[in-house]
């Protein structure tokens, strides 16, 4: 599990921070009470006793509002479990939000606790009261509240599907511009390569990650190149081949033992490098919604809004080319590009199987395929979504109303007439 994808990190490291207070604090209590320093006399409310009774009803209300947070929480990943399925409990185990909440509470309690045990009075020996630290951890413990206002607030938004949907397609947004670091290089042609090394998956799992410049830098010490069979996000098996390599000088070994190295292969998918992912997860919830279940249409409805920006946005950049060259310009590394017709049927393919029997749903489909078509910068571009178009068209049951059945239609001839404006609804090009 990736460091960022926890409940406990930011928690620990608020703890830890908590300590750090305690200690600064406790250290002026101590110099005031051996009369080093001279502390304001309102910060003085009592004796040691008066002091304990405070922190301990301060450190039992923070740790029963912890108890709280924390089965909102677990209410919170059951939910999304249960609506939106398994895969978004990483979204909210890496919410912020969350994470400095329960840290907050945490460290609030520790402190108190602390605190509570440092306030000593013996016999014959003059009390230690600490009320430096006794207002820290009182006011701290009143900031509290703000912080569990905040908390609930933040987990209603959270939790609203608009809200989850647009985080996810501004996750592929960026994993989108992301990819387009590598715009500026070259477009040689690609070279056919006979392969002299099998390149094999040292696990099994997903591709997460690859280090194409190093493996460029491998190829070329070996003279080589190296083309991918498999892409980011996609499945491999453990001894399956990832890639095939020519290489003109040196064994191959080397090539292997860099590429296992320059491969990130886990558990799970990632959207960094696998942007289709960020996509799957909003088609996960569409078709979620669309079962009997839940039967909560307006949920995929929104889905499709978001699906069709993303499209949008991916529409707007070219595409990449698959080589990765050296400094002398040799391609040493081909990698595999998802195309965008790909990405679309991702995208579309699974929602348009379950929509036949939804009017509402096809005919959102192809208003979206409007609404984007002018975006469309290629050929290949508008006949994806003209594709789509003509196999929701196709897939649409015959039992539908006569007005629902107007209304498909009418919807269709938009579609297809903002992707092909020559189209007359004859069906023939003028």
């Amino acid at each position: 599990m990736s460091w960022r994808t926890n409940l406990w990190l930011v928690p620990s490291l608020t703890v830890t921070g908590s300590l750090g207070v305690f200690v600064a604090t406790q250290s002026f209590d101590r110099a005031q009470h051996v009369g080093g320093v001279y502390l304001p006399g309102w910060l003085d409310q009592g004796g040691a006793a008066d002091a304990r009774s405070l922190l301990a009803a301060t450190a039992g209300a923070i740790i029963t509002t912890l108890g709280l947070v924390l089965s909102i929480t677990v209410l919170t990943l059951s939910i999304a479990a249960s609506q939106f399925g398994q895969r978004l409990f990483r979204r909210y185990m890496c919410d912020k939000g969350t994470q400095l909440c329960i840290g907050t509470f945490a460290a609030t309690f520790v402190f108190s606790l602390l605190t509570l045990m440092s306030a000593t009075s013996r016999m014959n020996e003059k009390e230690f009261v600490p009320w430096l630290s006794v207002w820290v951890s009182t006011l701290w413990a009143i900031s509290c509240i703000g912080v569990l206002i905040y908390y609930i607030h933040h987990v209603a938004v959270i939790i609203q599907v608009n809200t989850i949907v647009a985080d996810i397609a501004a996750d592929f947004h960026r994993a989108v511009h992301a990819s387009q670091s590598a715009m500026g290089r070259s477009m040689p042609p690609i070279p056919e390569i006979s392969p002299d090394v099998m390149l094999i998956a040292p696990m099994a799992g997903y591709i997460q990650r690859i280090d194409y410049p190093s493996l460029v830098l491998a190829a070329g010490e070996v003279d080589g190149i190296v083309r991918f069979l498999h892409r980011p996000g996609q499945f491999v098996v453990k001894g399956g081949t990832m890639a095939i390599a020519a290489c003109r000088r040196l064994p191959g070994s080397k090539l292997q033992a860099i590429f296992e190295n320059a491969v990130t292969i886990g558990m799970r998918r990632t959207e960094r490098h696998d942007n289709e992912f960020a996509l799957s997860q909003i088609v996960e919830i569409a078709l979620r919604a669309m079962s009997p279940g839940l039967n909560d249409p307006t949920t995929a409805l929104t889905c499709v809004d978001w699906l069709g920006d993303s499209i949008r946005a991916l529409a707007r950049y070219p595409r990449l080319s698959p080589t990765h060259v050296d400094k002398h310009g040799n391609v040493r590394v081909i990698e595999k590009v998802n195309e965008f017709d790909r990405v679309v049927a991702a995208a579309f393919d699974p929602i348009r199987q379950v929509a036949r029997n939804s009017p509402m749903l096809t005919i959102r489909l192809r208003n979206t395929f409007s609404s984007i078509a002018p975006f469309m910068q290629t050929t290949t571009q508008r006949g994806a979504l003209y594709n789509q178009v003509e196999m929701a068209f196709e897939a649409f049951t015959a039992e539908a109303v006569s007005g629902d059945r107007a209304d498909v239609l009418a919807a269709y001839y938009r579609a297809v007439r903002a992707l092909r404006p020559a189209w007359s609804p004859a069906g023939r090009v003028g």
